[in-house]
C-alpha cells in the first residue's frame, strides 16, 4: 500500500477543503439569487422619452413669413412643457410654413399658436404690417409682375409712367417715367399672401407696405398714369439715414424719336435777315440770293 508522507496528506486535505468551500459558496449564492426577486430593469419607454417641442431655429422678428428652415424640433423636459407648446406627433412641421409671426420669437424659444397668424386667419394682413405702416393695393401695368418673380416679402421700387403736356408742344407733350417710391416691401401679389407658393403669378395688383405719407403718394400717382415695379436685390435695402435718390427719365433720353428734326421752313428762316433803312423795312433772303 502506497504510503504518503504527512506534508502531502496535509496539502491534499487543504486542497479538497478549498474546493468544497468554493462549491458550497456557489450553491449558496445560487440559492440566494433564486430566493431574491430579480431587480426591475428600468428601460426608457415611450412614456419616459423627452417630448419634442417646436422651437425657433433663429430669431424671428414680428411680421416674418415662416419658412421650413425657421423652425426645428427640440427635446424639452416634461416638467416644463406648457399646454400651448406645439408637440411633435400632434401637428406637422409644414402646417406652420407660410404663417406670419405676430410677436417676435427668440432663437430656441418655443413657437406657440398664439404668436402666429396662419394663412387665411382673420387679421393675417394686419399681423404682417410693421408698427406705423399701412397696407395699400395698387393696380400694375401689363407685365409689371416680372413674370412671377416678385413674391410677398420682396422689396421693390415703384415706377410711374405718365404723359406731361404744356409749353408750345402741339403734339400732346412728352412721356416721362419716374421712381416715386423706393425699397417698398411687397405684402401680397394679386391678393395672395403666401410667399411659399411655387406658382408663378403675372401680377395685376400688388399690396405694398407703406408709410402714411407714401400711401398718399401712391393714391396720387395712381391717378396720374401707369405703375410698375422694379425688383430689388436681397442686399439692396436703402439706408434709412439717407434721403433716397429718386430718378426721372424723359422720353427724349430713352429714344431720339421725340427729338424734332429741323423743318425746311426753319432752315430758310435762319437764312433771312431783316433790314431797316429809315422808315423802310425789308427782308433779305440769302437762300434766294445765293441761287
Amino acid at each position: 500500500m502506497l504510503q504518503l508522507s504527512r506534508p502531502v496528506l496535509i496539502t491534499i486535505a487543504v486542497t479538497l477543503a478549498l474546493i468544497t468551500a468554493l462549491i458550497v459558496r456557489s450553491w449558496v449564492d445560487a440559492a440566494r439569487e433564486r430566493a431574491t426577486p430579480a431587480p426591475t430593469v428600468v428601460t426608457e419607454t415611450a412614456k419616459g422619452q423627452p417630448k419634442m417641442v417646436l422651437v425657433a431655429a433663429q430669431t424671428l422678428p414680428a411680421g416674418r413669413f415662416l419658412k421650413a428652415e425657421d423652425m426645428t424640433w427640440q427635446a424639452w423636459p416634461d416638467a416644463n412643457v406648457m399646454p400651448e407648446y406645439i408637440l411633435q406627433g400632434g401637428q406637422k412641421h409644414d402646417d406652420f410654413v407660410g404663417s406670419v409671426v405676430r410677436n417676435g420669437i427668440a432663437a430656441g424659444e418655443p413657437i406657440t399658436a398664439g404668436r402666429l397668424v396662419k394663412r387665411g386667419d382673420r387679421g393675417f394682413l394686419a399681423a404682417v404690417l410693421r408698427p406705423g405702416y399701412r397696407a395699400m393695393t395698387v393696380p400694375l401695368s401689363n407685365n409689371a409682375g416680372l413674370s412671377g418673380l416678385v413674391v410677398p416679402g420682396d422689396h421693390v421700387d415703384v415706377i410711374l409712367t405718365t404723359q406731361v403736356s404744356g409749353g408750345n408742344d402741339k403734339e400732346g407733350g412728352h412721356r416721362v417715367s419716374e421712381t416715386v417710391l423706393d425699397d417698398i416691401r411687397v405684402l401680397a401679389i394679386d391678393q395672395k399672401l403666401d410667399d411659399q407658393s411655387k406658382e408663378a403669378i403675372m401680377a395685376h395688383t400688388a399690396t405694398l407696405e407703406v408709410t402714411p405719407k407714401q400711401a398718399e403718394i401712391l393714391t396720387l400717382v395712381n391717378e396720374m398714369g401707369k405703375l410698375a415695379m422694379a425688383l430689388r436685390s436681397v442686399g439692396g435695402a436703402s439706408d434709412d439715414s439717407q434721403e433716397p435718390q429718386l430718378t426721372r427719365t424723359w422720353d427724349s433720353e430713352a429714344t431720339d424719336l421725340y427729338q424734332k428734326p429741323a423743318t425746311p421752313e426753319a432752315k430758310v428762316s435762319t437764312a433771312k435777315v431783316g433790314v431797316t433803312r429809315g422808315t423802310s423795312e425789308s427782308v433779305v433772303d440769302f437762300n434766294k440770293a445765293g441761287k
